[in-house]
């Protein structure tokens, strides 16, 4: 053990060993490959500054790196991985980044909070990329070559061209500006005249405030007595309201009565149109009308029947009065026929019953 120990070829292979253990650890410390990661990609309008490697960030926040960057036509193919701890979801968008003024750049990320999770089948196309110094001195180099006539000798006094014309269409309009600045710098070195404005408005406020103090006694009584006044009209509309309630029900009623005895009410109503006409023919009461009647009618009472409580009609024999001399000798007949029948014959038979006397005379009952 000792010469193992002591020998070179030992000594080289634990100091692999350990830098080998040391380079595992420092992968696995900065990659933290054994954590789980979702991968997406992204279609960018270029890639400019940016690497397989860099960050993928989050709101300012790394939550991953940049796997691969492949042409795709006039755009680049960007994929990336994301901790699974922060999937992305919604509407997503991406954009690169730079922290510094050197090229190196980040691809941002941001998406919908409390949204579906983003399909991993379809690369993010609502994408941005920055652009550079150069393009922005570019374009401003490309404006001033148009605005100097592209280097077209007819077009190269374009400018000059333009600010002759302005100073032409402005021409002649400096006094009425000069006017019209004086006249603003005396209204605000002078604003007496809205402050007179503001004191008529005081002035007349303070006429209606002393027009209300002085009235104030008529105004406090009308409005103490408003209170009687509002409380009759409440009482009255809650009988309006009960008057329209039963109208309410009562309509429906009308309306079914019309609709199915419509007819007969209106045949009805025509039909009394004669006896209308009668009553109006020189009648002056209804005690005339009935004295129209023929006097068979006098002839029948109705009654109530004791016993059974219904209508009865009965019939009155008339009364017939005879000499006094003729009526003794028709009672000493009748009480030959019926002994008995005729009691007496005062006053000519006028309180007999003729048709039970001479009924009863033939055997009637």
């Amino acid at each position: 053990m000792k010469r193992l120990l002591a020998s070179p070829g030992f000594v080289t292979l634990i100091g692999g060993v350990i830098v080998a253990v040391l380079a595992v650890a420092g992968y696995v410390v900065a990659f933290r490959p054994m954590d789980k990661t979702i991968g997406y990609c992204a279609i960018l309008p270029d890639a400019v500054g940016l690497y397989p490697g860099n960050h993928v960030t989050m709101l300012g926040i790394p939550v991953g790196t940049v796997t691969a960057l492949e042409p795709e036509g006039d755009a680049v193919r960007v994929e990336f991985d994301v901790d699974a701890d922060h999937p992305l979801t919604g509407q997503v968008t991406a954009t690169t980044v730079a922290d510094t003024l050197v090229a190196d750049r980040n691809l941002a990320v941001l998406g919908e909070p409390g949204a579906p999770t983003w399909n991993r089948s379809a690369c993010v196309t609502t994408t941005f990329t920055p652009k550079s110094i150069t393009e922005t001195l570019s374009a401003f180099s490309a404006l001033a070559d148009q605005l100097g006539g592209s280097g077209d000798p007819a077009e190269q006094n374009r400018i000059h061209d333009s600010v002759a014309a302005f100073q032409r269409a402005t021409s002649g309009t400096g006094p009425k500006m000069n006017a019209l600045i004086k006249d603003l710098g005396t209204a605000l070195r002078a604003p007496d005249a809205a402050i007179g404005h503001i004191g008529a408005l005081l002035d007349a406020l303070g006429e209606l405030s002393t027009s209300i103090s002085i009235n104030w006694p008529d105004i406090k009584t009308t409005l103490l007595n408003a209170g009687d006044g509002i409380a009759f009209v409440n009482e009255i509309w809650q009988q309006v309201i009960q008057i329209v309630d039963s109208l309410l029900v009562d309509f429906p009623m009308f309306n079914d009565i019309a609709r199915k005895y419509g007819r007969e009410i209106l045949g009805g109503i025509d039909d009394l149109v004669p006896y209308l006409r009668l009553l109006g023919a020189n009648v002056g009461t209804l005690k005339q009308v009935i004295d129209m009647i023929p006097a068979l009618v006098g002839a029948f009472q109705r009654a109530i029947d004791p016993e059974t409580g219904k209508v009865r009609i009965t019939y009155a024999a008339p009364k017939v009065a005879l000499p006094q001399a003729d009526a003794d000798q028709i009672c000493a007949a009748v009480n030959i026929v019926t002994p008995g029948r005729c009691k007496a014959a005062e006053n000519g038979l006028a309180q007999v019953d003729l048709a039970a006397l001479v009924l009863g005379s033939v055997g009637a009952r």
